[in-house]
């Protein structure tokens, strides 16, 4: 079986250049949407009391939550445990 990647460039190959700019177009719309999507509060609405209590619980966790630390961050604090040494 082919790997959508390889499936998707032999069909780009066979389109004009008028599609395949609407191709990117659409691909440009997705991804925005995306991102869109991403950024909207979850609208969950728990039906039972202890859904109602872990729900709280899991908004209060996250409120109070500082953010991740990139890459490079967990390496420093790693290497700061580790008495500063680096793998």
């Amino acid at each position: 079986m082919m790997i959508t990647e390889q499936l998707l460039l032999i069909k780009w190959q066979s389109l004009d250049t008028e599609k395949k700019a609407k191709v990117l177009a659409l691909i440009d719309d997705l991804i925005k949407d995306n991102e869109e999507n991403d950024s909207e509060p979850l609208n969950y609405q728990p039906k039972t009391e202890l859904g109602k209590k872990l729900w709280a619980l899991r908004q209060k966790s996250l409120g109070s939550q500082p953010l991740l630390n990139n890459w490079d961050e967990v390496e420093k604090e790693l290497a700061d445990r580790r008495g500063g040494i680096r793998e």
